[in-house]
């Protein structure tokens, strides 16, 4: 008895539309945790790119007028803002951001470890404070404590 439909994870199905369907309710069920990348540093965004991606999605922008053209196409649930770049100050960017999106979570990355930044920072609404350079564990520990359910691809 031969069957033309598609086996897909056991399940072995005959019209296109329940595969479609099927992958749907699979995507839904995965937890994912995009992340938004904005540095003017090409290279640091590469690295970010090749650690994050390796846990979920992944985009980078590389000034704060990209970063909120993006934002009003795809909301990513963090951001990880450089804070000087060549359109502004990352930190005083904060507060724009959380006005529109609240429930984004900003980790503002920075070599520029001025007195008072961090708490500037924390008090605009970013929920950590990186000083560069850091480790890649870093990257990951952070995401997985904001996104606790994230499935590891």
């Amino acid at each position: 008895m031969g069957h033309s439909g598609a086996d897909v994870s056991g399940i072995r199905v005959r019209k296109r539309g329940i595969i479609i369907l099927y992958t749907i309710c699979m995507k839904t069920d995965e937890k994912t945790c995009p992340v938004l990348v904005v540095d003017d540093d090409n290279d640091l965004c590469e690295i970010m790119e090749a650690i994050v991606r390796k846990i979920c999605p992944v985009h980078s922008e590389h000034d704060l007028q990209s970063a909120e053209n993006y934002m009003k196409r795809l909301k990513p649930e963090i951001i990880f803002l450089d804070n000087n770049l060549p359109d502004g100050s990352g930190v005083l960017f904060i507060k724009a951001i959380l006005e529109f999106y609240p429930d984004i979570k900003i980790v503002l990355m920075t070599a520029d470890v001025s007195m008072g930044l961090e708490a500037k920072a924390i008090d605009e609404g970013a929920v950590r404070f990186m000083a560069k350079p850091f480790r890649s564990a870093t990257i990951n520990e952070l995401i997985h404590t904001i996104c606790p359910d994230l499935r590891v691809a």
